[in-house]
């Protein structure tokens, strides 16, 4: 059994979020959103919407400001309390076990010794830090092309039995929009099951850790 998490970061947006629902609902397919406090207490309706739809939302920052976010384990800490709250205030209670942090786990922005705090703390509360095992490069320039994208995953896609796939839900995501049915068929044609991370098993959470991506 091939396992892929379909990922997207820095989100809610209006127009970028509704549409990745669609194409998700349209294949019935579970998606994993790692969301923003700030953006969610904006659009609280899209962060409804995609648990109408059966998605997953987890905690991503508060506020995306390295500089004040990533200058302490405490300013760390409090901005992801604040996210998480932000969501519950939405959702209500739920388990928020996973979460993306800002730029990922080696990060280059954080101090090395405190992004090791965080990572430690985040462990030691049974929580749960998790990376990527492709990324479609929809953060790298505003110019880059869903061509680009589907080229990407054809390229780097499928290389283990549990892939992670990151992908961001911000207003300006339109390759990411046009690109996902092409992600989503090149898994299927390698015979990926698609699952959200509110789904996944011991065996795969395991493997995650074994390959770096998951509390390395």
């Amino acid at each position: 059994m091939k396992t892929v998490y379909l990922t997207f970061d820095d989100g809610p947006s209006v127009n970028i979020t509704k549409e990745l629902i669609n194409i998700l609902n349209e294949n019935n397919i579970k998606g994993t959103f790692f969301v923003v406090g700030d953006s969610a207490n904006i659009y609280p309706y899209m962060i409804k919407s995609l648990n109408e739809s059966g998605m997953c939302i987890m905690p991503h920052c508060n506020m995306h400001d390295y500089t004040s976010l990533y200058k302490s384990e405490e300013n760390y800490f409090k901005d992801l309390d604040k996210c998480k709250s932000t969501i519950e205030s939405i959702l209500g209670k739920r388990n928020l076990n996973f979460i993306r942090l800002p730029g990922g786990a080696d990060n280059k922005v954080c101090d090395i010794n405190v992004l090791s705090k965080i990572k430690e703390s985040i462990s030691k509360n049974g929580e749960y830090y998790i990376d990527w095992t492709i990324a479609v490069g929809d953060a790298e320039s505003k110019d880059i092309s869903a061509e680009f994208i589907n080229s990407r995953i054809r390229d780097e896609g499928g290389l283990y039995d549990v892939e992670v796939v990151l992908m961001h839900d911000l207003g300006d995501k339109y390759a990411t929009v046009e690109s996902l049915q092409g992600i989503i068929d090149f898994y299927k044609e390698k015979g990926y099951k698609f699952k959200s991370l509110n789904e996944i098993e011991d065996w795969e959470i395991q493997y995650l850790k074994d390959i770096n991506v998951l509390n390395k």
